[in-house]
């Protein structure tokens, strides 16, 4: 009897002790991507969330809200460009979370660089509101929203 009762007990603990190995807990505000065999496999969203022990590992950790991106554009005259943004939809976002600020200033730059010679012109309140405009409809297939644009001119950046 004692040996049947050990025999299971044995595995029945085992089981259990990887079972709790993988278990995760995500914060609020925040999402884990996780990597199998060094690749991208899926975004854990908030909450008690499961991994596979030994196979999966968490690589990046990143919060939903409060990122801000500067980029400095050079030209004819100097433009600095703030842009402030949250993670609306992490899945949708996908692999691209792990680099995020840097795909965000891509299209700040490709956005800036569109917009300023069109639109010379026009203020500089005005040149943001359509820079945030502009932002939102490239970025809301990544699940990203643009929530404030602040832009400064001058030849000292």
């Amino acid at each position: 009897m004692e040996l049947i009762s050990a025999t299971l007990l044995l595995p029945l603990g085992l089981m259990m002790g990887l079972m709790l190995a993988g278990m995760r807990y995500v914060p609020e505000d925040t999402v884990l991507t996780v990597h199998r065999f060094g690749r991208y496999v899926r975004t854990l969203m908030p909450g008690l969330r499961f991994t596979l022990p030994m196979l999966d590992k968490v690589v990046h950790r990143v919060r939903l809200v409060g990122h801000q991106v500067e980029v400095p554009l050079q030209g004819s005259t100097a433009a600095h460009a703030d842009v402030y943004y949250q993670i609306l939809e992490p899945e949708r976002t996908g692999d691209a979370l792990e680099r995020i600020d840097a795909l965000v200033e891509r299209h700040v730059r490709q956005a800036l660089s569109a917009l300023l010679p069109a639109h010379a012109a026009e203020d500089a309140d005005g040149l943001a509101a359509r820079l945030k405009h502009d932002l939102n409809d490239e970025l809301a297939t990544l699940g990203l929203h643009v929530t404030r644009c602040n832009l400064r001119f001058g030849a000292a950046v």
